[in-house]
């Protein structure tokens, strides 16, 4: 090695590892430029082709051309005296020098062209504000140059850029510029403010400013990339970007509000400054890893990212100058090209493996950079929406290389933050390098995100790059994410419920209130009913039985009835025996209770005599009690003293297991009386009211009906099996008995909507509505029941392991109230946290697992010590050591107020093409239709990989498929419409009074009718499939294909357009394009336009040739196998 080679390898190594990076790149593109000739300049004022970047943005403009988001504006203020006749040359002379800025842009023979004008005036508009109150004046300024940023050009009529001019006082102006991203980019406005520096001081000197001749212009570069030998240069760089970005999946945020069907591209900005301590901890870390700054900030982005989604395996999007030709580094124009940069999180990496990943990933990214993004969206194919950016929906970029100083002779100037309103990402963050620390910012969708959101996630994104300097080797999912006040609130404060003293047993409440009111009415059953005296006395000698036959604390009786008054008296006996009562439906298949009898291992069963004979000869001890029993007078009125307490099982409620084996949850008296406690503190109905008496005994609400009502001396009035499924006679049993209180599942409450709605509003008389058990949905029937009535409407959330554990109360005008209410806060005496999969607390506003702890867990699931170690999990939180907590398998997510949205079951979560979907979503946007009074969706895969939604519609007037489709396009992304509907009276309800789903799944498919043809079926849709045939060079395609999985793409929307306008005889807007992607969903949208003759006539004659095109192109394949 020379003293010379020495030398630079010392110097080489003193660089920055960003330094480094640029260097390698500088390097590596000067070698390429001398491997291939320049850029030659074209011949003629002819059209030119756009370049692959500008088809890009010409597509989108097409999509919406009044609007402005891809407008470029600088806001600049300057004090001292301003020569506004120096200014205006100088703004002329940049026009004069780059030919983009005059450049206009229009469509010829079908294709989008590019022509450059001669130089002509540039106009200083001169906006004076010198008339504007002065503590008016700044917000006034400010307005004005928001307005002026979002001023759409007319792309037909150049310059392409604006200056205006706002004249605060004689020595401040703020001058705004504003030019297209078309001809424009972040380098270019570099370039502009250091060559209007130099005009603007030549002029001021009376002398013609003297810049470097250029030697292309953008024209020039964009006639070259579209031409062949360019062509030919690509191929490897798309083989390397095919192989990389393959089934990539789709990043799917949590959002503050659904998705819309069409992004508006509306957004804002939200910043954040990050100390120099902090840039310099990044730093070194960058250079003791061999990275540069960039990739540890995209490292720590994409950590934060994989945090708030769970997912994986994502791209984030980063922009790249694309000038690695040394004569494109002075040129004005739309060079920046965007490389989809895959993070990949497999394994549960540390941040240092993550960031090796990152660097090599984007060491790669970097080798093949020249690759338009254009063509690699083209190249893919992926599932185009209009609701989302195809390939990657969130950005970075560290602005390294920021705009210069704009100094115009002796003015003192100052760059403006004024933001445009609009967002080209769902999250665009930005860094760049600030006095000495790091400034951040996000750009964001408001469509799709609030500020306080973005707000939080800058901060947990600072929380992490703290992290990863402090301790780079810690796994990704256990770095801190939240601050210590966060972390305080989601763990502590939001769970601060204390009780009312501890609970006590069932039974107590009721023999108290038997003790105060016992004359008191306290069950009815039709014409019969019992007072608390009597139902005491019963139930106390019934009880002394049950002890006789071996009943006591722990010791399980079943209960298999049919509705009497002899059912509550059974609840009651089985409690102060001190034993566990375990419901059993008659209606249940003989199987199941058989297995529940095994399992249960019951000492006494209590029955009636008509379903006496199928448990004779086993091994419980059967006891009939049939309508218009008594006990035996010589058991004792008092109740025994059994010894039980708390802790002991008050009831062993069976659900469905996963295996198909029912599991039996072992609950004590403890989570139930503390129910009941709550209950009695917050009614509205202060002795107790007329509760109906609606769940079934084997559903846990039963014990709120029963227990809250008796605590408070209410009276408690059942019905038959015919009355629990008959809405009219429930409306009208509920006015006879003047019913004040309810406890319905979301099926009946929507079926009790209609029937008041229909026949006479539901009585004055209902005070209390607690809806659980599903979802609550505020339909429009329940919203006019309610307007009716006034009230309550209680959201109770809870699975039966814990029984309800949150509640959310809607009051005032039902029309406010939300479609999907939140579930609400935690009752008293409970904790709830929500965990990400490795047991961290997520962030607000962010889908976790939802984990209950506290007095309401049930001791278990009866003799299952496997499923119950894998359900109750230590409590890693809890204010003792030796806590649990209950996992239950449901998604949910803090708002910010601390009320909890529930998002559905984890296994109800389903991805569709990419797309991870809730069903719920679907379900509450459908339920809106007005001829709509029930639904549910389901994913089905009939065909082996093939899966589709199908919307299950409990309606009279059964709407046509079409008109529910076009409904729901309305309102959700393609992606989220059913691909089959299929319209019953009524969906099936399991004894609980929940929908079944599994009886819906459980259809025939000739039922369902999913796996129909998939022929174009109308003349509409065989006019839509003919053109993409045509256009796509296929022979027939599907009802249900989608256009871009074709082939289709962005630059041959223009020619799809002009065809569906011919065929059709209407306007087409490329919007509608990519809302209505497959055949049958555009179809349905044109189905009422009419067709013109002669454009039916001219498609005729295009499918004939199309179809010789076909045959031809299948004979020389033929050939060429040959």
């Amino acid at each position: 090695m020379t003293d010379e080679d020495d030398s630079l390898s010392r110097r080489r190594k003193a660089l920055s590892a960003d330094q480094q990076a640029l260097l390698a790149r500088r390097v590596r593109a000067a070698s390429q430029h001398l491997q291939r000739p320049a850029i030659p300049r074209r011949a003629g004022d002819e059209p030119q082709p756009l370049s692959f970047a500008q088809q890009r943005l010409w597509f989108l403009h097409r999509l919406d051309p009044a609007s402005s988001f891809y407008n470029i504006s600088e806001s600049i203020r300057l004090r001292s005296l301003l020569d506004v006749e120096a200014l205006t040359a100088a703004l002329r002379q940049l026009v004069a020098r780059h030919e983009a800025l005059r450049t206009s842009f229009a469509e010829h023979d079908g294709e989008p062209r590019q022509t450059v004008h001669a130089p002509g005036p540039l106009a200083l508009h001169v906006d004076d504000l010198r008339g504007v109150p002065g503590e008016q004046r700044e917000a006034e300024m400010r307005r004005r140059a928001r307005d002026e940023a979002r001023r759409p050009f007319d792309l037909a009529r150049p310059p392409l850029l604006r200056a205006l001019l706002l004249r605060l006082d004689e020595r401040e102006h703020v001058l705004v510029l504003t030019t297209h991203h078309l001809v424009c980019d972040g380098w270019s406005l570099g370039i502009l403010v250091r060559e209007l520096t130099a005009l603007y001081a030549a002029a001021r000197r009376g002398v013609a400013g003297e810049l470097p001749q250029l030697a292309v212009q953008y024209a020039d570069f964009a006639a070259w990339e579209q031409g062949a030998d360019r062509a030919g240069q690509l191929d490897a760089e798309l083989k390397y970007w095919r192989e990389q970005l393959a089934d990539l999946p789709v990043l799917q945020l949590p959002t503050d509000r659904p998705r819309p069907a069409v992004r508006s591209f509306a957004g804002d900005v939200r910043t954040r400054a990050l100390s120099p301590a902090l840039l310099r901890g990044l730093q070194r870390l960058a250079a003791g890893s061999e990275a540069t700054l960039f990739m540890v900030l995209l490292a720590a982005w994409g950590a934060l990212l994989h945090r708030y989604t769970g997912q994986r395996d994502f791209a984030v999007g980063s922009p790249i100058a694309g000038r690695n030709l040394v004569e494109l580094e002075p040129v004005v124009g739309f060079f920046v090209n965007t490389l989809a940069l895959r993070i990949d999180l497999a394994g549960d990496p540390s941040f240092a493996e993550l960031l090796r990943r990152v660097r090599a990933t984007a060491t790669a990214a970097y080798a093949h950079q020249e690759l338009p993004f254009e063509r690699l969206v083209q190249a893919l194919h992926p599932e185009r929406s209009a609701s989302h950016q195809p390939v990657c929906q969130v950005v970075f970029a560290l602005q390294n290389a920021p705009l210069p100083p704009l100094q115009l002779a002796d003015l003192e100037t100052e760059l403006l933050a004024v933001h445009d309103g609009t967002a080209k990402f769902e999250l665009l963050l930005s860094m760049r390098e600030v006095d000495g620390g790091l400034a951040a910012a996000v750009e964001f969708s408001t469509d799709l995100f609030d500020g306080p959101r973005i707000e939080r996630m800058l901060g947990h994104l600072e929380q992490l790059l703290t992290a990863a300097v402090a301790e780079p080797a810690r796994r990704v999912s256990q770095m801190p994410l939240l601050t210590a006040e966060e972390r305080h609130r989601l763990l502590v404060a939001w769970n601060a419920q204390g009780g009312d003293g501890a609970p006590e047993l069932l039974q107590r409440g009721f023999e108290a209130q038997a003790r105060r009111t016992p004359d008191a009415t306290a069950a009815v059953f039709g014409a019969a009913r019992l007072t608390y005296a009597e139902l005491d006395r019963r139930a106390n000698r019934l009880a002394h039985q049950l002890r006789a036959l071996g009943v006591g604390p722990d010791v399980r009786v079943g209960i298999c009835m049919r509705r009497s008054l002899e059912l509550p008296v059974a609840v009651l006996a089985a409690l102060k025996a001190g034993g566990a009562f375990v419901p059993l439906d008659p209606s249940y298949p003989p199987e199941r209770l058989a297995v529940i009898l095994e399992e249960a291992r019951p000492r006494v069963l209590l029955t009636q005599t008509e379903l006496a004979e199928r448990w004779r000869g086993g091994p419980a001890e059967v006891v009939a009690l049939d309508p218009g029993w008594r006990p035996d007078d010589a058991w004792p009125d008092v109740a025994p003293d059994t010894g039980v307490v708390p802790g002991n099982l008050a009831y062993v409620i069976y659900t469905s297991g996963s295996t198909g084996r029912p599991k039996g949850i072992a609950m004590s008296h403890v989570p139930i009386a503390n129910l009941i406690q709550w209950h009695t503190a917050t009614t509205t109905l202060p002795h107790g009211g007329a509760t109906l008496q609606f769940a079934s005994l084997n559903f846990d609400v039963s014990f709120q009906e029963l227990f809250a009502t008796w605590a408070l001396g209410g009276s408690v009035h059942l019905i038959t099996e015919e009355q629990r499924r008959d809405p009219d006679a429930l409306l009208r049993l509920i006015a006879d008995q003047r019913i004040e209180r309810l406890f319905l599942p979301m099926v009946m409450l929507q079926s009790l909507a209609e029937a008041a709605c229909a026949r006479g509003p539901l009585p004055a008389s209902v005070r209390e509505v607690f809806a659980g058990g599903e979802p609550l949905q505020i339909s429009r029937q329940v919203q006019q029941m309610y307007a009716a009535i006034g009230g309550a409407l209680h959201n109770h959330y809870g699975p039966s392991e814990c029984h309800v554990v949150t509640d959310c109360t809607l009051q005032g005008d039902p029309s406010t109230w939300p479609a999907l209410p939140p579930i609400g806060r935690p009752l008293p005496n409970l904790r709830l946290y929500l965990l990400d999969g490795r047991m961290q607390p997520v962030p607000i506003g962010v889908a976790g697992e939802l984990f209950i702890g506290g007095i309401v867990l049930a001791r278990g699931y009866l003799d299952r010590p496997d499923i119950t170690a894998e359900r109750f999990v230590p409590d890693p939180f809890g204010p003792r050591p030796g806590g649990r907590l209950y996992r239950t398998g449901d998604f949910a997510r803090y708002l910010p107020d601390g009320a909890l949205e529930f998002l559905g079951r984890i296994d109800h979560q389903v991805k569709i093409r990419g797309f991870r979907i809730e069903l719920v979503e679907i379900e509450a946007a459908l339920g809106e239709h007005p001829a709509v009074a029930d639904c549910a969706v389901l994913v089905r895969e009939d065909r082996p990989g093939d899966k589709r939604l199908v919307a299950y519609v409990a309606s009279a007037a059964e709407p046509a498929a079409a008109e529910l489709r076009a409904f729901l396009r309305a309102k959700l992304p393609e992606y989220m419409v059913p691909a089959a509907f299929v319209c019953m009276r009524a969906l099936p309800v399991d004894p609980n009074g929940k929908t079944d789903r599994r009886a819906l799944a459980g259809l025939a498919l000739g039922q369902v009718e999913v796996d129909r043809s998939d022929v174009p079926q109308t003349e509409a849709e065989r006019r839509v499939a003919a053109i993409w045939c045509e256009l796509l060079g296929l022979d027939q395609v599907g009802a249900h294909d989608n256009f871009f999985d074709l082939g289709g793409h962005s630059l041959l929307v223009p020619k799809l357009q002009r065809a569906l306008q011919d065929a059709f005889g209407r306007e087409v807007a490329a919007a509608e394009l990519f809302q209505y992607t497959t055949v049958a969903a555009l179809a349905d949208h044109l189905r009422d336009a009419p067709v013109a003759a002669e454009a039916g006539h001219e498609r005729a004659e295009a499918r004939e040739a199309a179809s010789r095109r076909n045959q031809a192109l299948r004979e020389r394949r033929r050939g060429a196998r040959g």
